[in-house]
């Protein structure tokens, strides 16, 4: 089991090393992102990309129209904050959201 106490340990690594790194660019981050969300819909429209959720279950949970989802998400692609890789199922590049924007 030494190969298993090896993969807990690099794992545990890894974590440490994402939260200073989220911790470092968190303030870029945001700023970049609230660029685009400026308002709670937008923020909510972001949390909310997370390669699982379609956009028009997204519009349902931020209260705007399927196409305004599609409209912010096109402007967040464009800044490489946002992939499409299935189509109508948007996906942060960055998994970091601000406390603030989550949605339960």
């Amino acid at each position: 089991m030494p190969e298993q106490a090896l993969l807990e340990k690099l794992l545990e690594e890894t974590i440490n090393m994402r939260k200073l790194l989220e911790i470092l660019v968190s303030d870029k981050l945001k700023t970049k992102l609230e660029e685009v969300a400026t308002t709670a819909e937008r923020k909510r429209i972001y949390a909310l990309c997370d390669g699982l959720t379609s956009t028009e279950t997204i519009a349902q949970k931020a209260g705007v129209s399927q196409r305004a989802v599609q409209d912010v998400v096109k402007r967040f692609a464009e800044m490489d904050l946002v992939a499409v890789s299935r189509r109508g199922y948007p996906k942060r590049l960055f998994e970091w959201v601000p406390a603030e924007w989550r949605v339960e």
